[in-house]
């Protein structure tokens, strides 16, 4: 996996944090590769292989967050907790974090989906609490 950021509106020391907490995701098996992008498609941080294009991982899985929450709402449903879309490559989670964030992660098939699912939750309140503004 390869690293690569974005400074968007971020001071360094913050893009930090974000990196540490993406890298905690390289010790899960199974685990392809994760980001945080804006909900507008625009990548913060990621460890993604060399052969996903990130701006199209940005903005694609900010997409799904949107229309998720969108298809919760018209079902009557309060708030979209995650979104796992599974291929027999491997599924792709995304999870809102904040109001303006979106969590990726690209998982192999042998991933265990519990234990990342697991990791996704404290990884998205730490996230969250690096992004927020105070």
């Amino acid at each position: 996996m390869q690293e690569a950021s974005s400074t968007q509106e971020f001071k360094p020391a913050l893009l930090q944090k974000v990196a540490g907490i993406l890298a905690t995701f390289r010790r899960l098996p199974g685990v392809e590769g994760v980001a945080l992008a804006r909900q507008d498609g625009v990548m913060v941080s990621s460890i993604l292989p060399q052969s996903r294009e990130q701006r199209r991982v940005a903005s694609i899985s900010a997409g799904l967050a949107v229309t998720s929450d969108m298809a919760a709402e018209e079902i009557g449903r309060r708030e979209v907790s995650h979104t796992i879309v599974a291929t027999l490559e491997g599924d792709i989670i995304v999870r809102k974090v904040g109001d303006e964030y979106a969590l990726i992660v690209i998982l192999r098939p042998e991933a265990n989906l519990g234990m990342v699912l697991l990791h996704i939750g404290r990884a998205s309140e730490e996230l969250r609490v690096v992004v927020t503004p105070l």
